[in-house]
């Protein structure tokens, strides 16, 4: 098996784009949690009634989090008896479990590397409000609840990367 890259941390810190870029150098397959799920989910909502910009409340965290999750560990699998593989996504759950790297290396029996971006406040709210993506108006409309959510530091081994810039 090749190497797994986990690329982490909360929405508008910067994932996809760093992502990218460590893919491209490692010549990895490169999976993006929205890329991947993005339209099964919009259809998902519209059957189910749902309002098609959500993606924090509860309803859709039961719904759609460990569908999405288990399609992108399947398509993982699937790659990396091939080539290097970078997983996108905020994997929030999973950084506060300490053993979390191990279960994953037994699971799929390869080196996981996780990295977890962070940034300011300032910085996230700002990438947010410029990228004008209609998921994200209830997120800047409750702000401080939401980040309140991203206040805990992961407990698994991981990189921590400042992508303050």
């Amino acid at each position: 098996m090749h190497k797994l890259y986990l690329v982490a941390g909360q929405p508008a810190v910067g994932k996809t784009t760093w992502a990218a870029i460590l893919a491209q150098s490692t010549r990895a397959c490169f999976i993006d949690i929205d890329t991947l799920s993005e339209p099964i989910v919009r259809a998902g909502l519209g059957l189910g009634g749902m309002p098609m910009d959500d993606r924090d409340s509860l309803q859709y965290k039961q719904t759609f989090r460990e569908p999405i999750y288990q399609a992108m560990w399947q398509t993982a699998r699937q790659n990396l008896p091939h080539v290097p593989v970078v997983m996108c996504a905020p994997f929030t759950k999973e950084l506060q479990q300490p053993d979390w790297l191990q279960q994953i290396e037994q699971q799929i029996q390869c080196r996981v590397t996780v990295f977890w971006l962070y940034a300011s406040e300032t910085t996230i709210k700002r990438r947010m409000q410029k990228r004008g993506n209609k998921r994200d108006l209830a997120k800047l409309a409750t702000w401080g609840q939401y980040q309140s959510y991203f206040e805990v530091m992961p407990q698994c081994r991981h990189i921590a990367v400042n992508c303050d810039k």
